[in-house]
């Protein structure tokens, strides 16, 4: 099974990428999807959460993430706590999804993870070819303030939680542009599709 990691920068289009890449029939495993079920009512991830940023972080037994997003973004030290918490349950059941998709004997899986370098998901063997999706800074910041309704200064402080995409670049297998339009981008994933179905039977024994 081909195990293809696909990330980018904030609001810079991944999500699309991921989208299309679900319907042309790929399985994708989220980790923002996963990052919501390991805080469902009831888990123990909530309940540190909890422990750690105090009682009104949870509403009806629910996490709100408005609240915890103003405790932890511009926070280096308050983001590293949540991070320590959260981490582990991402990446234990992450493992878990794709064990599961590798009994099913498919060719290829997406994994779909925003923070894939910040979290070294490049370097713990578990991803075969990285695609990176990016756009200018300046792009990068009007959309996620048009996107999440934030300021000039709540969208630099989300960017600046993750990486430069320049360095993402370089780790890349792969590469997609959005900077254009979405023909353009379209186009972009259909070329990538067709390679990635051309390497995966290399990867049929793994």
């Amino acid at each position: 099974m081909l195990i293809v990691g696909l990330t980018g920068g904030i609001a810079t289009g991944k999500s699309t990428v991921s989208r299309t890449l679900r319907e042309a029939g790929f399985p994708v495993v989220d980790a923002d999807v996963v990052a919501r079920e390991v805080v469902e009512p009831g888990t123990r991830t909530l309940e540190k959460i909890k422990l750690a940023f105090g009682p009104n972080i949870i509403e009806n037994g629910i996490l709100n993430r408005d609240k915890l997003g103003r405790i932890v973004f511009g926070n280096q030290a308050e983001l590293t706590r949540l991070n320590t918490i959260m981490q582990p349950a991402i990446r234990s059941t992450m493992l878990d999804k794709i064990a599961f998709w590798r009994t099913q004997q498919i060719p290829i899986l997406i994994i779909d993870i925003p923070l894939l370098f910040e979290r070294g998901y490049d370097k713990k063997d578990i991803i075969d070819k990285i695609v990176v999706v990016h756009t200018t800074e300046a792009i990068q910041k009007s959309r996620l303030e048009a996107r999440d309704g934030l300021d000039s200064t709540q969208a630099q402080n989300r960017m600046k939680s993750q990486i430069p995409i320049a360095e993402k670049i370089a780790g890349a297998d792969y590469i997609l542009d959005n900077n254009g339009d979405k023909m353009s981008l379209a186009v972009q994933i259909e070329k990538l599709i067709i390679e990635l179905k051309e390497i995966a039977p290399k990867y049929d024994a793994k």
